[in-house]
C-alpha cells in the first residue's frame, strides 16, 4: 500500500525488525495499514491536517499537529515516550499515535474488542467527564477523513 498521506519531518527510515521489537516490548500487534503508514513515513507533519468528528463541543475540528513514530531525536515525537507518559492517564488499550496542536491525542486501540480503531482524547477533559470521542473504525478511514486548508503544512514535491 502506498502511503495515504504525505507527511514532513518524521522520524529516521524504520526496519520492519524494529516496528517487531516495539510490539514485542509493549505487548502489541499493530494493525497492517499502521505498519505500513509507519515504515513509509516514521510519523511527522501531514499535510492533511485538519480533521471534523463529534467531539468535546458538538462538532469539533481539531489540526492534528504531529503523528508519532520510533526512534526520533526528539523523544516528545516518539510512540514509545508518549505511551509511557500517558500510560496512566489512557485506557491500557490504546497507544497515542499523534497529537493535535493541544494536549489532545489520536489513539489507536491495539488490544481487545475494539482494536484497529481510532479515538480523540481530550486532554483537558476533567475527572467524570467523557474524554474518549470516536473517530475512525480504522487507520486508512481516518487518513481518508483529514482535510487540508490554507493553514495546513504545504509538502514541497521534488
Amino acid at each position: 500500500m502506498a502511503t495515504l498521506l504525505r507527511t514532513s519531518e518524521g522520524g529516521p527510515p524504520l526496519t520492519d525488525e524494529t516496528l517487531r521489537s516495539f510490539e514485542r516490548k509493549y505487548a502489541l500487534v499493530l494493525p497492517r495499514t499502521y505498519r505500513e503508514f509507519l515504515l513509509a513515513t516514521n510519523g511527522g507533519r501531514p499535510e492533511r491536517d485538519l480533521l471534523k468528528f463529534e467531539g468535546p463541543a458538538g462538532a469539533s475540528p481539531c489540526r492534528i499537529h504531529l503523528f508519532f513514530g520510533l526512534n526520533d531525536p526528539i523523544e516528545s515525537c516518539r510512540l514509545d515516550w508518549n505511551l509511557e507518559v500517558f500510560r496512566e492517564r489512557l485506557s491500557p488499550h490504546l497507544l497515542p499515535i499523534a497529537t493535535t496542536e493541544g494536549a489532545d491525542l489520536i489513539c489507536l486501540a491495539v488490544t481487545g474488542e475494539q482494536a484497529g480503531m481510532l479515538f480523540y482524547w481530550d486532554g483537558y477533559a476533567r475527572e467524570g467527564e467523557r474524554g474518549l470521542y470516536f473517530l475512525a473504525g480504522d487507520f486508512p478511514s481516518l487518513l481518508s477523513a483529514l482535510h487540508a486548508d490554507e493553514l495546513s503544512p504545504r509538502i514541497i514535491r521534488a
